[in-house]
Parts: structure tokens; sequence; C-alpha cells
């Protein structure tokens, strides 16, 4: 299936100049208190732009920006852009060994940071500071902006299979077309509003940044840290009048679990949603709560940002959620195995050409090779992306997501995808999300299910009754060993289904008997009773134990954050997450927790 092609002649820069010297007094950002106009906007990017120039970036260089989400992150990618270059945003959250591979990786001209910051990288790294920046006058980029439109705008890094993460390389134009895409379908103007909140080790930083930029509108940015509070994002949405807001599907559940079930949402006109599968619970759910549309977008970043979309129908029988129909300047195939498109109605592996395609990973040309491969009778002359997910075309064209082609198990010989499973685990009675992992090896192999009840429904008798609806609509070898009722899903930090948790939690539960449990009172003194009683808050339980597990409790990532935030400002420490990430008990905690004491006391 093939859309139309749009003008993708131009790039980001040029776009964005233009629209800042129409209107320059019109606002382009809000942080908290403070607004900078489109005009203030243009000359502190250009400011930096010349800043860089000095420090010898030219076109085709890469620049790495590493600020926590403020008006400087958005200055400083908006002026590696105006300079020339490519610009690879980083997470201050992240480890920095990982993040220090990274940049390594990138071979940056420049890592644009805030003086605070620096001190975290070695000499070696070529750090340039926005207080640097600022001694500069603003650049004159008419050179930069009619270059080609095929140059690289975004290196954009994602978790890569082998362990090593890979890099997509995001050209102008890709960008450009992406982003027409969205303005021709969710039209925006100075009259609109949308939060910037999603960390930008997630392809949707650039659509809340750039987007809204190019059509005029004016950009809201959530805290540092709290993308994930939704208390901070509903205040924001009601004080700043936010008309568009995306967020990945967990997020949007988190809302509607999170908040007053009476409070609505009838002042935001649109919101996309995307990243990971969307329920039909969610989408009721949602329209009851809303009068806005919402849009389920798929598309893996090396299709920049999204390839097709959806608009979910307010449909009271809504039973399946497709990623829908290919966006302008997009093809699609569905092909089997042996790279032949598949009959009507079957499922295949998904492929993804147009003007979106990136140009290839960073430094890998074997891994560029195999997902970008050349087919001359789909594609002449040009390139299509393997994206490793199964999907199938309904009778109008829509895509219904099936899985990952990658997800595949031997469960006692037999070929199994998790993905089946979960979706019909989503189907029973009384479920609004389900996810399904293995765990163990060679013989021992298990599936585990976990099930999150429906609103109403009780956790008691719900495991009972998908046991008996699995058994009912699958094979026996593709039942799930243990099925669980739990309050959330754990969430990795871009917001998505944390797998790797779910398979260290069923592993442990499979090893090990429940520990003993104690009171409060009786297992806790001084910071471990300081400890527990923010657990008891955070998870909503009457007492925790000293050997009792957090996520056995009912903890996930949302409520490690909130966990580490409450701490940080009870006890005036910075507390990293991977602390109880590591130390899932009261007693581990509480240990590691004087660990770090004691090392911040001798430094």
């Amino acid at each position: 299936m093939t859309t139309a092609a749009v003008d993708a002649k131009h790039r980001i820069d040029a776009l964005l100049l233009e629209r800042w010297e129409r209107d320059p007094e019109l606002p382009a950002l809000i942080s908290g208190d403070t607004v900078l106009t489109r005009g203030e906007l243009r000359h502190r990017v250009l400011r930096t732009a010349a800043a860089l120039r000095a420090r010898g970036v030219r076109p085709g260089d890469r620049v790495a920006v590493y600020h926590e989400r403020s008006v400087e992150f958005v200055v400083a990618v908006l002026g590696a852009l105006f300079a020339g270059a490519a610009h690879a945003a980083f997470d201050v959250d992240d480890p920095l060994p990982r993040t220090l591979g990274m940049i390594e990786d990138c071979a940056p001209r420049a890592v644009l940071t805030s003086t605070a910051l620096s001190v975290r990288f070695p000499g070696a790294v070529p750090v340039l500071t926005d207080d640097e920046c600022r001694t500069h006058a603003p650049a004159d980029v008419s050179a930069s902006v009619a270059a080609s439109p095929q140059d690289p705008a975004v290196v954009l890094y994602t978790s890569g299979s082998t362990g090593r993460p890979k890099a997509s390389l995001i050209s102008h134009r890709a960008l450009v077309s992406r982003l027409s895409a969205l303005q021709t379908t969710h039209r925006m103007d100075e009259n609109d509003r949308i939060i910037h909140h999603t960390a930008c080790s997630f392809d949707m930083y650039l659509v809340e940044v750039h987007w809204p930029l190019l059509a005029g509108a004016t950009v809201v940015l959530a805290a540092p840290r709290r993308q994930r509070d939704a208390d901070h994002l509903a205040e924001l949405i009601r004080d700043h009048r936010i008309t568009t807001f995306y967020c990945v599907v967990s997020l949007l559940d988190l809302f509607l679990l999170a908040r007053d079930p009476a409070e609505r949402y009838d002042g935001i006109r649109q919101v996309l949603t995307g990243g990971e599968p969307l329920s039909p619970d969610l989408v009721k759910r949602f329209h009851a709560r809303s009068t806005a549309s919402l849009t389920n977008l798929y598309g893996p970043s090396e299709c920049t940002i999204y390839c097709t979309a959806w608009e979910c129908p307010r449909d009271p029988d809504l039973d399946t959620v497709l990623i829908g129909s290919a966006v302008q300047d997009t093809d699609l195939w569905i092909l089997d195995e042996n790279g032949d498109p598949v009959s009507e109605g079957e499922p295949g592996e998904l492929y993804i050409g147009g003007a979106g395609l990136a140009l290839g990973y960073l430094n890998r040309p074997d891994l560029t090779a195999e997902r970008f491969v050349t087919s001359p009778t789909l594609a002449p002359g040009g390139r299509l992306y393997r994206s490793g997910d199964l999907v199938r075309a309904r009778p109008d064209g829509a895509l219904e997501f099936l899985g990952r082609l990658d997800r595949q198990v031997k469960i006692r010989g037999i070929r199994i995808e998790l993905a089946e499973i979960e979706s019909t685990a989503a189907r029973c009675a009384g479920v609004r999300q389900a996810a399904v992992v293995a765990h163990g090896e060679g013989a021992d192999k298990r599936l585990a299910a976990y099930v999150v009840p429906a609103d109403g429904v009780a956790s008691a008798g719900l495991v009972a009754s998908v046991r008996d609806a699995l058994r009912e609509w699958l094979p026996h070898y593709m039942v799930p060993t243990a099925i669980e009722a739990v309050n959330e899903l754990p969430l990795t930090a871009n917001g998505k289904l944390d797998r790797l948790l779910l398979e260290d939690r069923a592993a442990r539960s499979s090893a090990a008997a429940p520990p003993a449990r104690t009171t409060t009172a009786e297992a806790h003194t001084g910071l471990e009773q300081q400890v527990a009683e923010v657990w008891c808050d955070v998870l909503g339980v009457p007492e925790v134990g000293a050997d009792d597990d957090f996520f056995d409790l009912g903890g996930d990532s949302f409520k490690v954050v909130r966990v580490i935030d409450r701490l940080k400002g009870l006890l005036a420490m910075e507390i990293p997450m991977a602390a109880l990430l590591l130390e899932p008990t009261v007693a581990g905690f509480t240990k590691e927790l004087r660990r770090i004491t004691h090392q911040e006391h001798i430094r």
C-alpha cells in the first residue's frame, strides 16, 4: 500500500526560520514562569549556532545534547541544527557509563550541556556549556539552511538486541515529511499548546518540540523527572489550556487510573498515543472521559516517529484496536519469510519505505544492510526497512498489529508467539491489560502471564477465569503456568512495558516461596521505619516486612519513581533508581541507602 508524496524539499531549520520571522512576539516556549517568544528563541538558537561554529562545527558534523528538560535543551537541539549538524540527545538520568559509551560512538564535534552537568564528562569530551554560548552574537545561517534536505538532522539511539545501542540517522527530509503528515491530519496553529514531557531517548520528543514550533503553536515544558507524574501533567493541561497531547499507552492508562474518575479532559482537542499495544478497554474509558479525538500511532524509530495512524472510533462494541493505514509519503508491504507479498488477509512481516525512512545506522554498515534492504520489484530504486513486526491487513487496508517476530519462544519444542497469548488474554472478560513472558531454560522454560483487572473487577476471581478462558481458546502448551493479577504493568524509563523486570519477577516467583511477613511496627526502627512508611503509602498496603519484596507487593517502575522522589525530599539526599531495583526489600534498600550516605560523607 502506498500513499501520495508530500513536498519534502525543505530542511527543518529553513522552515523554522521562516516561521519565527512571522509574528516574532508570539510565545514559542513556556517553562514554569518563563515565556520565550519566537523572536527570543530565534536569537538564542542562532547564538548557540555561532558558538558551535566557533568550536569548528560544520555541516555534516554531529553534536551531542546533554540537558535536563528545559528551555536550554530546546535551544541546544535547535542550535545544533542551525549550525548544520545533526543532534543526538541523551537523557541525563541514564547511567553515565552507558551515555559516555554512546557519545564515544557518536563522535560529536561538541557536547552541549550546562555548567553544572559538565563536571560529569572527562577532559577528552569536547564540552560546550550554555554559559559559553551566551557570549556569542547570533550566527548567519543562510548557507546552512540552504544545504541539502538529505543531510542528517537527528541521531537517535535505541537499545540493540546485542546489548550495544544503535543509532538511526534521520535526515531533514524524513523529519519534515513526518511533521508535514502530522500537520495534515492533526492541524495546529498559534491557538494550540502541547506539552513536551517525553524523554529524549524516545523519538516522540521530536513531535513535541519540532511540530508545534513549525506550526506556530506553543510548547509547554514539563518539569524535569515529572514526565510520568499524572498530577503534574494534569495541572499543566488545566493551567496552560493544552489542546494537543501525546503520551504512550501506559501513561494514558495511568492518567485514567490515578486521577479522580469524575475528572474530564474536554479541553484537549486531540490526543496521540502509541509506543505499545492499545486495548479496546482503554479506548472506551478514554472516550468516556474526554471529547478529544484519540489516534493510535505506530512506527519504529527507523522510519522517523511513525508510519501508520488510526483514529479510534467511539464504538461501545470496539473489540480490536488497529495501527491503521500508511501516512502520506509512505510505502508499506506485508511479506512472507521468502520476501514475497502475502495473500489478502494473511499475516506477514511489515516492510516500510518512503521519505520517512532513516538513512541507516551510524557506524553499523552490517546492521544497516541487514535491516534496510533493496527490493527492485517492490520499491524500484529505493529501500525498505524490515520492521520485524507481524501484521495483517483488514479488507479496508488498515493494519492489525500481531506482535514481534523476534518474541517467538519454544516450549517443549513447539514454537510460540507470546504476542498471541497476550492478545488472547486481553480479550478475557475483566482484563484491561495483559503481558506474557517466558523464563527459565530448556525443559524448565515456562510462561507467566500478568493481567491488570478492569475497573470494578476483583483480582481474586480474575486469575481463575482467565486461566479457564485461555484453556478454552489456546492449545494446552500455550496456557501460562503462572497467571498473576497486578495493579499495573511495570514500565521502562520511556514508558514502555518493562519485560525484563517481568521476566525477573516470574523467575523469582517460581524459585522462591513468599517471605515470612512481619508488621511494620515489629520490623523497623530509624531509617528502616521511614523507608517502610513511604513504601506503605506508595504501595497502598497497611504494613510491610523487612524482607518483603517491593515488586511482589505491587510495585512497578512508576512506583519506584514515586518512592525515590519521596525519600529524596525526606532524607535530603540523591538516590539512584537502581538502588531500589537492585535491593527491592526494605532491609536491603535501607542498607544501600546507608552505603550511599557513607560514600557521600567520605567525599
